[in-house]
């Protein structure tokens, strides 16, 4: 099975109920507030006034290439999350405090959205000679403004996940 990277989920329809019913296009990964796991879809739409519907994750049933098929199920407004584009080009720091890489791109598991692996970009002329990087979390993961902190980094693999 294939495992899902966050920047995949973005621009994907949004299907519900029985008859499939499609309720928008994802237009964000918003992810909990610790960074830990996916927690919601920002749907399009919206405006200048409304606030932005926000799908939660946990209703989510299937995660495909070209569509998702979800329960109409909405986060509360309450609910603190933080987008996950906001991570993009975050150091990595390992245990000891160590550049890892720069944040490039989330895997998660479809299923739950727990945080899997974190694609990592090396800079631009690294990235193409060599691919980017694949790093599993193996312990927790500690986001903060400013960078990502690992307890225990994981073996980085070249290429995808699969």
């Amino acid at each position: 099975m294939r495992v899902p990277r966050g920047s995949d989920l973005v621009g994907l329809p949004v299907l519900a109920g029985p008859e499939l019913r499609r309720i928008g296009r994802v237009q964000e990964v918003l992810l909990s507030h610790d960074g830990s796991r996916v927690c919601g879809l920002q749907l399009e739409g919206g405006g200048w006034l409304k606030a932005p519907r926000v799908l939660d994750y946990v209703a989510v049933k299937m995660v495909g290439p070209t569509h998702l098929i979800a329960d109409e199920t909405y986060l509360p407004e309450e609910v603190e999350t933080r987008c996950c584009h906001a991570l993009h080009g975050l150091p990595v720091l390992g245990s000891g405090g160590a550049e890892i890489g720069l944040v490039d791109d989330v895997f998660f598991d479809a299923e739950n959205g727990q945080l899997t692996a974190l694609q990592l970009s090396h800079g631009f002329v690294d990235d193409l000679l060599c691919g980017k990087e694949i790093l599993p979390l193996a312990g927790p993961l500690y986001t903060g403004e400013a960078a990502i902190l690992l307890n225990e980094p994981g073996e980085t693999f070249g290429g995808a996940l699969s």
